[in-house]
């Protein structure tokens, strides 16, 4: 578990001088300053959820591992079967779709595993613009040419205290579901860097996104769009998510684990026939 902060008063004495040291003394410049409330909150929060990543990715890996043994049993089992059945038996088609299945389950173990194995986040005080610039120059050579790509990125916008690794997966993971919600049809993808003076939760949502200015990451496209009973579970892994129906995996999860890792909040909308737009709102850092 977690220790809290906890506040030290560290007293020195003068090796030679009769001047006593008031500790409390905010005007003596040898003092060192406390640190702002705010400053302490969100390093707790930073060290919390570092700890919740740990936790999770020991989780992910342990089960992914299992399921991993499981699997191989079932393909195993069917393969021995596959070997007596002649090719013209009717349990042919029940064996395949057995190792369809199989196989997609494996895919899910690989993403498991990847999610597992992901480095602690490193986080500094970065600004956006270079890292989303990286993830549009890599964009535009893996969207297909019927989908446009419009990126919106002023250099003034202030930094952030993040992880550029995983702000550049999040970036990139947003925007190839907005490639896979427009599907084979001509669209448009917009990403967006925005400076908000303040941050107001949506429906009532609660935040623990501090007060104050900070930044918005808008990945925004012109697919078919979301009910609201799939707007409310977009962020649940391998759901019937996506525009049109298609499943999703880990991604939009891992997107808003990213997130809030970052002590940030991720916002989804999304209307039928109007498209969808993911809002990533990151507090503003402290540059030291």
């Amino acid at each position: 578990m977690m220790n809290g902060w906890t506040n030290a008063r560290v007293s020195a004495k003068l090796a030679a001088g009769s001047m006593k040291s008031d500790a409390s003394n905010a005007g003596d410049s040898g003092s060192p300053h406390p640190p702002p409330e705010h400053a302490r909150s969100n390093a707790g929060h930073r060290q919390l959820q570092t700890q919740k990543f740990h936790a999770l990715n020991q989780l992910a890996g342990g089960v992914a591992h299992e399921f991993n043994n499981l699997i191989a049993g079932i393909l195993g089992s069917a393969e021995l079967v596959a070997m007596d059945l002649p090719d013209d038996h009717p349990s042919r088609e029940t064996l395949r779709q057995i190792f369809e299945a199989s196989n997609s389950a494996r895919d899910f173990i690989h993403k498991l595993r990847n999610f597992a194995q992901r480095p602690a986040p490193d986080f500094k005080c970065i600004r956006l613009q270079p890292v989303v610039e990286e993830c549009v120059q890599i964009l535009r050579t893996i969207i297909p040419a019927r989908i446009e790509l419009h990126a919106h990125l002023p250099s003034d916008c202030p930094r952030v205290h993040a992880d550029a690794a995983q702000i550049h997966q999040a970036v990139m993971d947003l925007c190839l579901h907005s490639r896979q919600a427009l599907a084979d049809r001509r669209g448009r993808i917009n990403i967006s860097l925005e400076k908000c003076p303040s941050f107001h939760p949506h429906s009532g949502a609660h935040s623990a996104m501090p007060a104050g200015p900070h930044v918005r990451l808008t990945v925004q496209d012109d697919s078919s769009g979301l009910e609201r009973s799939a707007r409310e579970h977009i962020f649940h892994p391998f759901r019937n998510s996506r525009a049109g129906g298609k499943k999703v995996g880990l991604e939009l999860f891992l997107v808003r684990e990213i997130v809030q890792a970052h002590h940030g909040e991720i916002v989804v909308e999304s209307e039928p026939g109007h498209g969808m737009a993911f809002h990533l709102y990151l507090p503003v850092g402290e540059e030291k």
